[in-house]
C-alpha cells in the first residue's frame, strides 16, 4: 500500500486549470522526484499535499486513510513537512527559535525555555550533520545557512513525508552533498521524500523513482533507471531541447563597459567589455554577491573602485541604475518582488520614468511593453494583473528578468538568473543572455551552477574570500579546473 496517495485530485483557479484529476503515489523508504517546467503544476500539487490550499475535488490518503488538510498545520498532523524553496523563517529570531516556531519549549508559569529550546536544537543539527550555531540571527546567517534552517525546522516534525522543493538551489557542492547524504538516512529509516528540482543531474543522483507533470497532468512515473537524461527532458516539455555549448561571440575591439579596480588579488584592473559575459565562480560564501552588491551600490565600495564606460560609478542604487547598471538578485522573495502587486507593476518596478506623463502613468503603454517583453520570456499567468506572489519560483523569476530587460541595461549584473527555472526555461533565457551579449550589453553572470557558467560566459572570474583570483578564458574549461580554482586546490591562473 503506498503511504501516499492521490485520486483524480484537482485545483481550479479563476480561469486556469492548475492540476487536472491527477493519480499520484508514493512508498515509504522512497525518495520520489516530482518534476517539470514551470506552471506544470508542481507547486500546486506540493501546496495541497502540505494543506496550504484545498482541492477543488479528488482525494488525499495517507497510509491507505483518506484525510483532509484545510491547514499546513493538519498536514503537518499527518505527518507531512514541507520545505519550500523560499524562505519562511524570521530573520530577528534565532536558529533555534525558527526550528521549534509554533512548538516552543514552555518552562514554568509558561515561559518560553529558550535554554531547552537551544539543546534540542543542537542535538538536532547535529544529528543530522548541520553546521549551524542554534543561537546565531538567521538574520545574520547567508543564503545557503538560512536555507539549512528551513530544512532543520522541517526535521524538527517528526514527519512520515518530506516535501523537498529545489533544496539545493542555493547550496555549495559540499552542502549538497552533505544534504544528501541526509536525504539518504531518512530514506533509510522509512520516510518518503518527495523531492522537487529542475537540476536534473540531482533527479538522477538522488531519486528511485520519477514523476513528471506537464499543463496539470500527472504524464509518467517511471523507475530512474528506466529514464535518460533526454527522455526526462522530453516528457517535461513535450520537445527535445538542444545542449548548450559555450558562446563563440567574438569581443575584441570593442569598448570597455565596466572597470574594477581594487577588487583583485593580483592588483590587475578587471575590464568587462561590450558584448562580454563574465562569469563569476565560487563556493557559496565566497563573495560573489558581495562584488554584485558594491558594483550596484548596495554595499560601501570600501577597498575598490568602478567606472562606466570611463566615468566614475555612483555610489548609490538609484544612480547606478539611471548610469545603466542593472541588478538582478538572488533572493527574489526578501528583495526582488512584490508580491501582492500584479505581474505589469513587478515588471515595470525599475523604468516607471519611461510611462511617465507628468504625474500619470501610461498604463497601456506600460502594459504593452512588458507584455511584449514577458511573451519572448514565455511567461506562465492567467494574465498580466495577476499578482506575481500567486506565480510558480520559476514565472516569478521571468518577471523580474523581464524588469531588468526593461530597464535597458548597459551591464546587467545577473545573480543566480535561473534559480528555479525549469529546463526549458533555462534555454530561454540564456538564449535572451547571448541575444543582449550580442547587442552590446556587458553581462556579469553569478551561479551556483558550474555548467550555466561554462555554457554562457566568454571569461571565468573565480572569487575567493570576496576577491578576484584569477580569470581564465573559458575555451578548454571543465567543471573540475573550475572546481579546482575556486577551492585553491590548484594555480591555474591566466591574466585578466
Amino acid at each position: 500500500m503506498p503511504l501516499l496517495q492521490t485520486h483524480a485530485l484537482t485545483r481550479r483557479f479563476p480561469g486556469v486549470l492548475a492540476l487536472d484529476h491527477v493519480d499520484f503515489a508514493a512508498e515509504a523508504g522512497e525518495v520520489h522526484a516530482v518534476c517539470g517546467a514551470n506552471g506544470a503544476g508542481k507547486s500546486t500539487l506540493m501546496n495541497l499535499l502540505s494543506g496550504t490550499i484545498t482541492p477543488t475535488s479528488g482525494t488525499i490518503s495517507v497510509n491507505g486513510e483518506t484525510v483532509s488538510f484545510v491547514s499546513p498545520a493538519d498536514a503537518r498532523d499527518a505527518g507531512i513537512a514541507i520545505v519550500y524553496q523560499e524562505f519562511s523563517s524570521i530573520p530577528e529570531l534565532t536558529v533555534a527559535d525558527n526550528i521549534f516556531l509554533g512548538r516552543e519549549f514552555c518552562g514554568r508559569f509558561g515561559a518560553i525555555d529558550r535554554r531547552a529550546a537551544s539543546r534540542a536544537a543542537a542535538d538536532l543539527l547535529g544529528r543530522y550533520g548541520i553546521s549551524l550555531r542554534p543561537d546565531a540571527l538567521v538574520g545574520s546567517l547567508g543564503v545557503a545557512d538560512r536555507q539549512l534552517v528551513e530544512f532543520a525546522r522541517a526535521l524538527a516534525t517528526d514527519a512520515r513525508i518530506l516535501i523537498l522543493d529545489e533544496p539545493t538551489a542555493v547550496l555549495s557542492i559540499s552542502e549538497q552533498a552533505k544534504l544528501f547524504g541526509v536525504i539518504r538516512t531518512l530514506r533509510e529509516r522509512g520516510l518518503l521524500v518527495l523531492y522537487i528540482s529542475h537540476r536534473l543531474e540531482e533527479v538522477f543522483e538522488i531519486a528511485d523513482r520519477v514523476s513528471v507533470m506537464r499543463d496539470g497532468a500527472l504524464v509518467a512515473t517511471r523507475e530512474k533507471s528506466a529514464l535518460t537524461s533526454s527522455e526526462l527532458v522530453r516528457l517535461m516539455t513535450g520537445r527535445d531541447v538542444a545542449a548548450n555549448t559555450a558562446p563563440a561571440l567574438l569581443v575584441e575591439g570593442r569598448r570597455t563597459a565596466l572597470k574594477l579596480e581594487g577588487i583583485s588579488e593580483n592588483g590587475v584592473p578587471l575590464e568587462l567589455r561590450e558584448g562580454e559575459i563574465l562569469g563569476l565562480a565560487g563556493l557559496v560564501g565566497a563573495g560573489r554577491t558581495s562584488i554584485a552588491h558594491r558594483i550596484a551600490g548596495l554595499r560601501p565600495r570600501d577597498g575598490f573602485s568602478a567606472a562606466l564606460f570611463g566615468a566614475a560609478l555612483p555610489d548609490d542604487p538609484a544612480r547606478v541604475l539611471a548610469a545603466g547598471v542593472v541588478y538582478m538578485t538572488e533572493d527574489r522573495k526578501r528583495d526582488g518582488i512584490f508580491a501582492p502587486l500584479a505581474v505589469t507593476s513587478n515588471a515595470t518596478a525599475a523604468s516607471l520614468d519611461r510611462f511617465a506623463l507628468g504625474s500619470f502613468l501610461r498604463l497601456r503603454r506600460e502594459r504593452a511593453q512588458a507584455g511584449e517583453v514577458l511573451r519572448g520570456l514565455r511567461l506562465v499567468a492567467a494574465s498580466l494583473d495577476t499578482p506575481i506572489g500567486s506565480l510558480s519560483g520559476g514565472n516569478q523569476q521571468k518577471v523580474l528578468f523581464a524588469r531588468a530587460l526593461l530597464a535597458r541595461p548597459k551591464v546587467l549584473i545577473c545573480d543566480e538568473p535561473t534559480r528555479g527555472a525549469d529546463v526549458g526555461a533555462k534555454e530561454e533565457i540564456y538564449a535572451v543572455l547571448r541575444r543582449l551579449a550580442a547587442e552590446g550589453v556587458a553581462i556579469i553572470l553569478i551561479s551556483s551552477e558550474l555548467n550555466e557558467v561554462l555554457a554562457l560566459s566568454h571569461r571565468i572570474a573565480v572569487v575567493r574570500h570576496g576577491r578576484i583570483t584569477a580569470v581564465m578564458d573559458n575555451a578548454g574549461l571543465d567543471e573540475h579546473a573550475l572546481l579546482v580554482a575556486a577551492t585553491g586546490a590548484g594555480s591555474k591562473n591566466a591574466a585578466a
